[in-house]
C-alpha cells in the first residue's frame, strides 16, 4: 500500500515542479521576445526583416543574418512554391532583399 501512496506522491511532485519549469520558461521567452536580439558580431540590437512571409533577424551594421529553427527551410518551401521563372536563385533574392538591393 505504501509503494502506491509513494508513487502518487512522486507523480504529483512531478507534474508540480513540471508546471513550474513551464511558466517560468514561458516567462523568461516572453520576457526575450519584448527586447531586440543583439547581434553576435556587434552586439548591437539587429532589425526584424519580412521574407517570404517569414520574420528573421538582421545586423544593420554587418549586414549578417539569423535564422531561428525551421525558418530556412519556410523560406525555402515558400520560393519553390513560386510559379514565377524569372525569380532566380532564391538564395540570391532572399541575400538581395534583406540587404535592401531589391
Amino acid at each position: 500500500m505504501s509503494n502506491s501512496w509513494d508513487d502518487m506522491r512522486r507523480a504529483k511532485e512531478d507534474m508540480f515542479f513540471e508546471k513550474q519549469n513551464k511558466e517560468a520558461l514561458d516567462k523568461i521567452k516572453a520576457a526575450r521576445s519584448n527586447q531586440p536580439l543583439k547581434s553576435p558580431i556587434t552586439g548591437e540590437a539587429m532589425e526584424q526583416v519580412a521574407y517570404q512571409g517569414v520574420i528573421i533577424d538582421r545586423c544593420t551594421k554587418s549586414g549578417g543574418i539569423w535564422l531561428d529553427a525551421g525558418e530556412l527551410e519556410k523560406i525555402i518551401e515558400a520560393s519553390l512554391k513560386e510559379k514565377d521563372e524569372t525569380r532566380g536563385d532564391w538564395f540570391s533574392n532572399l541575400l538581395d532583399s534583406i540587404s535592401g538591393k531589391k
